[in-house]
């Protein structure tokens, strides 16, 4: 489902932000009916596949995907309200999905104790949630298709498919590039050590929580400058850089010294062995910090293909260095791996954008 996810959205979300911050409504109207069409798509792939599977992944593909159509559309309709910078009261809706999803969770896995039961809860609270949405919209009289001297022209839809496609890869080549290691993993080693590293990787999910906020408070900005990259636009990134890599000096000597009891107060005795994975995992975080946001700026800048080339060969990179290191070094070897080709990532996307500002930005500053 996450993989056919990446049809559903195609990498429409960075750019309904883009084009709203730049006040083109037209443009984002394109895109949110590009959208519709991409998440039904999406969701007819996921109905496909499911014919191969057997009853009980059958129902949970389905329900899932229904989910992720919900999804795919809610998150289109933030993008709106991001693209503005007016996130308001629209946030806690996203709030009160998660609540109602733990809820619904509880009750249907109270009655039927399978898969299908959180499948349908994260279908059910979605759909709620878009109701409760298109009554904001509805209440605030916000038109999010441009009716007024608006046509939905073929050439239109294929231009802004084009302009995503590279974003709809990227995605695609982040689930493989996140996930390869745990399979690699499977492979080589036992599911015990699948599970160890997950809850590494669960914990430092969790520290990049933050640099994901930044980054979604600040990508309208950056996109607003990036229209016309000038003199504004590179302080308002360097600035930004300068941020997130004070915070990723700031956080990791914290969660290297608090570690074992994060792990014992979230994960328990069992996932002691991920404290070793954890600690490798780290350096990740001070190259990730950064390179989140290097990696929006180069979008902002309309240079997502740029960005895709390199998420690319990082990705080709992490497979390689998984197939040499873990099994010379097991879960410890797909940690040194996901470190490097983090770095390769971010030290990569800040060469161009430096090379980038010299070229374009300075010379035409002076």
């Amino acid at each position: 489902c996450y993989l056919f996810y990446t049809v559903m959205s195609f990498g429409l979300d960075h750019l309904a932000v883009k084009w709203v911050a730049r006040q083109d409504f037209e443009r984002f109207s394109t895109i949110a009916f590009t959208n519709i069409g991409t998440t039904l798509f999406g969701f007819f792939l996921i109905f496909i596949v499911s014919f191969f599977f057997d009853k009980h992944i059958f129902l949970t593909l389905n329900t899932l995907g229904i989910g992720f159509c919900f999804f795919s559309v809610n998150t289109i309709i933030f993008s709106y309200f991001r693209g503005l910078e007016t996130m308001g009261l629209e946030s806690f809706i996203l709030v009160g999905q998660r609540l109602i999803l733990l809820l619904t969770s509880f009750i249907f896995l109270g009655l039927y104790k399978s898969a299908p039961a959180i499948s349908i809860s994260f279908s059910l609270s979605l759909c709620i949630a878009f109701i409760i949405i298109i009554g904001v919209i509805s209440k605030k009289k916000i038109n999010l298709i441009q009716n007024k001297g608006f046509t939905f022209k073929k050439d239109k839809i294929v231009s802004v498919l084009k302009e995503a496609l590279p974003l709809a890869l990227v995605s695609g080549l982040g689930i493989i590039y996140y996930r390869i290691d745990s399979i690699m993993i499977a492979g080589y080693l036992e599911m015990n050590d699948v599970g160890i590293y997950s809850g590494a990787y669960m914990v430092i999910e969790g520290v990049m929580l933050l640099v994901r906020v930044i980054m979604a408070a600040t990508f309208s900005r950056l996109s607003q400058y990036g229209n016309m990259p000038d003199i504004k636009f590179y302080e308002f990134y360097k600035k930004l850089l300068t941020l997130l890599i004070i915070l990723s000096l700031i956080l990791c000597p914290i969660m290297y010294v608090a570690g074992e009891f994060v792990f014992d107060l979230f994960l328990g005795k069992e996932y002691q062995a991920s404290i070793g994975v954890f600690y490798i995992l780290l350096l990740s975080v001070l190259a990730l910090y950064p390179g989140t946001m290097v990696t929006q700026a180069l979008i902002a800048i309309d240079k997502q293909k740029i960005y895709m080339y390199i998420a690319l060969i990082c990705t080709i990179v992490n497979i390689l260095l998984n197939f040499i290191f873990i099994p010379q070094f097991g879960i410890k070897g797909a940690a040194w791996a996901t470190v490097i080709s983090d770095i390769i990532l971010t030290v990569s996307c800040m060469a161009y954008l430096s090379l980038f500002f010299k070229k374009k930005v300075m010379p035409r500053c002076v």
